[in-house]
Order: structure tokens, then C-alpha cells, then sequence
């Protein structure tokens, strides 16, 4: 992979965090923050799409991630995670907005067709002028995102569109090269960008706190360990093909 000139990637940094609206979609509720939350506080307005934020069925026990997390009914984690995403968005200045579909803990994913669907109608009502999707690096809800946003990217090239890299997943070996190696082959050009020193650390240490059931599950009782990895980021660019 051939890294960007300064005046490319100059340019592309101007995009992300000039331009003024950013949209990040998020897998789950946590994820946005995780993995952009440095990229959310520099943005002059944002907003976070969270994918998987529909109410599961009534059931009379939970999960076993929801039981990790602390709940006994899936019902009630869900209605928590719901309000730590709100204190959250809260703290980083960014609109909230859930498109309502099951996580595969609750039942079947929706296709990758109605999934790009549903985020192409996001991208046209908020009207952004940059995307940032998950890489979708581990976990099948997340490799289920990334494959609907790469249906939709071709069809919006005037955005600028980059791509995260999902927190915690992104340490497991072998994973981000996988991933690259998948966008390659569709012929979507990933280039690394440098984001060093822009963003509040601060807000995001409130922000990713925020979600305290999913840090106990994480076995992350700290937000300390997210701020400080920093966050990486990939322009991806389809013009050579989608």
C-alpha cells in the first residue's frame, strides 16, 4: 500500500474534521463512541447511527452477554444501554439515532440489502459530508454493517468516506489485515490516516464511561485503556471500482 502524500493526506484531514458534518455509523450502542469518540468532539456537528437497537422479545431470562453485563432480562439491558447512548451522545455534542434492527443475539441479522437500505437513508436525510463505518473487523454484527456501508459507498462518492477501526477487535491477530486484504479484492483503496492530537480526550473518557454495563462485560473497568490507544482511521476510496 503506498502511503499518502502530505498534500493528499492534508487534504483528507481538512475533510474530517472541517467540513462540519460527520456521520458515524455504529454497530451497537458503544461502538460509535469507542472507536470515534476523539473524531465525534472535533467535528462542528455529528451524529451517531447506532444499527442494532431494536427491543428483543419478551423472554424470562437474558442472554449470557446480558447477564455478564448484569441484567436477568434482555428487555432491561437494552432499555440501560439506551440511556448510557443518550448520556453519552450527550457529552460528545453528537444526535443519536437508532435504526431499530435485532443484534444476532436476539435473532436473525437483516440482509445486507435491507441493512444498505436503511443506511442510505440516513446518509440522505442527515446529508454529511463525511461517513465513517466500522471496518468490521470480528463479530458477525459488525462484518454485517460493513458489507451493507461498501453496498452503499459506491453510490456516494461525493462523501468522504473512512473507515474505523473497531475497538478491542482490532487487537486480535491477523484481523485488520483480513479485512484489508477483503477490500482490496472489491477493488476499495484503504489509506491510512494520521489523526494524532485531534479531538478531547476528556469528553470521550465521560463518553465512553457512560457506557458502564458494557465495560463490566468488556472486562474494561476503566475508560482510561480506550482514550489512550488512540483511534485509527482509513480513507476508503471506490473509484477504481465498488
Amino acid at each position: 500500500m503506498v502511503a499518502p502524500t502530505p498534500s493528499l493526506e492534508a487534504a483528507v484531514m481538512r475533510a474530517m474534521f472541517d467540513a462540519g458534518r460527520l456521520l458515524v455509523i455504529s454497530p451497537h450502542l458503544d461502538d460509535g463512541a469507542l472507536g470515534c469518540g476523539l473524531l465525534l468532539t472535533a467535528a462542528a456537528r455529528a451524529r451517531v447511527v447506532t444499527v442494532y437497537t431494536a427491543m428483543p422479545a419478551a423472554a424470562p431470562a437474558a442472554t449470557k452477554w446480558d447477564r455478564d453485563c448484569g441484567f436477568a432480562d434482555s428487555r432491561d439491558a437494552m432499555r440501560a444501554r439506551l440511556d448510557e447512548d443518550a448520556r453519552a451522545m450527550a457529552v460528545l455534542g453528537a444526535e443519536a439515532g437508532h435504526l431499530e434492527f435485532l443484534d444476532s443475539q436476539y435473532g436473525p441479522l437483516p440482509s445486507r440489502e435491507r441493512l444498505a437500505k436503511a443506511l442510505a437513508g440516513e446518509i440522505d436525510a442527515y446529508a454529511p459530508d463525511v461517513v465513517a463505518m466500522p471496518l468490521g473487523l470480528h463479530h458477525c454484527d459488525h462484518e454485517r454493517v460493513r458489507e451493507a456501508a461498501l453496498l452503499v459507498l459506491p453510490q456516494r462518492r461525493r462523501l468522504l468516506w473512512v473507515g474505523y477501526e473497531d475497538e478491542f477487535y482490532r487487537y486480535r491477530a491477523g484481523v485488520l489485515q483480513r479485512v484489508l486484504g477483503q477490500l482490496a479484492r472489491r477493488r476499495v483503496r484503504a489509506t491510512p490516516i494520521e489523526c494524532a492530537g485531534q479531538g478531547d480526550p476528556e469528553r470521550k473518557r465521560l463518553a465512553v464511561a457512560a457506557y458502564a454495563s458494557q465495560l463490566r462485560a468488556v472486562g474494561l473497568h476503566t475508560p482510561d485503556a480506550a482514550v489512550d490507544a488512540g483511534e485509527r482511521y482509513w480513507w476508503l476510496d471506490a473509484a477504481g471500482g465498488g
